[in-house]
Order: structure tokens, then sequence, then C-alpha cells
């Protein structure tokens, strides 16, 4: 019955003990036909593209940032004289950073894989599935995603614009790729998905225009309405709080609409965008002012019917008492 060598006793098998072990072991490995050779020859081949695959990867990378930055700073250009501010500018570089650096390092791994002896086949398929699978459930993300990102390369509405999205009316308080949050008149925050929209109606895109409608009564002289409503105008041009959101003088459009006790005067101002009411309100307040100097009457008061509990009519008439006779007549 033999003993079991000891796995430290080599002077039998190996003269020389470790030294010889190793003497003979690591030209074998190094040989021609050994470990080393193959390591050599797949670091010169394989290993190679790697690096040349990293390194193009990641010069492309700063390429693109480079030129991304570029046109960053074009858009805050832009905004800047727009009197936009840099929150477009900003988002769409951060976002379009992301998706260059994503979209390079992907591919390059996949390139890296492939040159590992890695089957990408089936990864691909299985991703191809997972991916399906991820946009049949999460489809209004992915829209919402895209409307945001459409929305701000277009320029469609910034932050502190005032729009119209469907049925709400406000500014653009906070705006993502994926959500738009409107504050309306009253207070009211309205968070609406960017995959919903349809229709935008932007009152801060370059000018706004603020229409001003008065009636005057139907026997007042057109001409004189007409030269009091320019001195309205002047006095709004005069005024300091108001003349730095108008843009033009008013422009009396004229007759708007009559009806048997008034004729509606149309006026429209342009002025910066935002604007609109509070030049608005001054002009109107300068129009009240104007026309009571003037001696000209806003309206006269239509003829009213008042029906009481037990049916009888009351026919009250301009200047009248408002009495009436039994049967329903006026005195």
């Amino acid at each position: 019955m033999h003993r079991a060598q000891s796995p430290t006793s080599y002077p039998s098998a190996y003269p020389g003990g470790p030294h010889g072990f190793l003497a003979l072991t690591i030209p074998r490995l190094l040989g021609p036909h050994g470990l080393g050779e193959s390591a050599l020859r797949w670091s010169l081949s394989h290993g190679v593209r790697i690096v040349i695959i990293v390194v193009s990867t990641y010069l492309l990378s700063r390429a693109g940032h480079r030129l991304l930055a570029r046109l960053e700073q074009r858009l805050r250009t832009e905004d800047a004289q727009a009197g936009r501010s840099p929150a477009r500018s900003k988002t769409l570089a951060e976002v379009s950073r992301s998706v260059v650096t994503m979209v390079a390092w992907v591919i390059a791994a996949m390139l890296v894989l492939g040159e590992l002896g890695l089957n990408l086949t089936p990864l691909i398929a299985s991703a191809s599935v997972v991916g399906v699978a991820l946009g049949f459930g999460a489809q209004s993300l992915v829209r919402d995603f895209l409307t945001g990102f459409f929305v701000l390369f277009e320029d469609q509405y910034a932050i502190g614009d005032v729009v119209e999205i469907g049925q709400v009316t406000g500014t653009v308080e906070r705006f993502t790729l994926r959500m738009t949050s409107l504050r309306s008149e009253d207070g009211t925050l309205h968070n609406i998905a960017n995959g919903t929209i349809q229709r935008v109606s932007n009152s801060s895109a370059g000018w706004a225009r603020a229409v001003v409608d008065v009636g005057v009564a139907l026997e007042a002289d057109l001409t004189q309405v007409r030269e009091a409503f320019t001195v309205a105008g002047e006095a709004l041009m005069a005024d300091e709080e108001v003349s730095s959101l108008v843009l033009e003088a008013p422009s009396i459009l004229g007759a708007q609409a009559m009806t048997e006790s008034q004729v509606t005067i149309r006026v429209a101002i342009k002025t910066v965008p935002g604007g609109r009411a509070t030049v608005a309100r001054a002009y109107r307040h300068q129009v009240k002012d104007v026309l009571e100097r003037s001696k000209i009457p806003i309206s006269s008061p239509a003829s009213m019917l008042i029906v009481q509990s037990d049916g009888k009519v009351i026919s009250t008439f301009p200047g009248g008492n408002g009495s009436a006779s039994p049967n329903g007549s006026a005195d």
C-alpha cells in the first residue's frame, strides 16, 4: 500500500522543490502553445478592439456634449433677447445630453459584449420582448415624455407664459417632460399630463393684444366718441405705471355691435406679453373719466318688464316712475 504523497513533497516529482515546480510550469504557460500565448493573442485582437470601442465612445460622447453646450449657449442668447426664462435651454440641453450619453454607452456595451464572445441574439430578443411589454404598460408615460420634449424643442411655451390648454387658462408655473402646471387667476394649480395636450394657446408669445369693448348711448355722437377714446389713449400712453406695457397707441376699431339702447365701440391695444389685463383695466379707467368730462352718456337704460307674483306685468320705461295700471300698462 502506497502512502499518499504530500502536496509539498516535490523532490521525487520535481527536483529542486517549489522552485523546480515553478521553473517547469511557467515556461509551459508562457510557451508557444500555453495560456500566455492565448492571452496575448486575445489581447492583440479583442482586447485592442475593446479599448478602441471604449475610447471612441468616450471621445464621441465628449464631442456631443460640447456641441450641445454650444447649442445651449445659443438658445440662452435667444431666450435672453426674447425675455424668456433660461429653463427652456437648460432643460433641452440636459435631456439631450442624457440621451446622447445613454445611446452611446449602450451601443458600446453591446459591442464589448460581442468582443467577449457573448451571443447577443438571445439578449436582444429578450430585451425586445421586455421593451414591448413595457411599451404597452407605459404608453401614456412615453407619450407624456415625447410630447414634453417637442413642446420644449419647438418652444411652444415656457415657465411664466400665460397659456390656455384645453379648458384651463393660467400661468405656467412648472414644466417637466411629463407634466405642465398651470396657476389660474383664482389661485388653483392645474397639473396637466403633457400627453393629453392637443391644443395650446399662448398669450405670451412675443406680444399680446388687449381688446376693450365700451358701450355708449345710442344717441351719442360717434365722432365725439372717437375723439374721446383718442384722448383716453393719449392719457394711457402718458401713465407711467402702465406705459411700459403698451407697445403701440390704442387703435379704435369702431362700432362693434349695436342694440336698441347702446353702441359698443371696440378698441385694440398692443401690449407686452402678460400685460394685456393690466392695460385693459387702465384704459377703461381713462375712458370713463374722459366720457364723464365730455358729458357723453355711456348707455341708456332699456325698458324693463317686471312680473309680480300674482301675474301682473309692470312696465318700467327710461325716465318713468315705474308705476303701472292694474291691467299692466304704464301710467
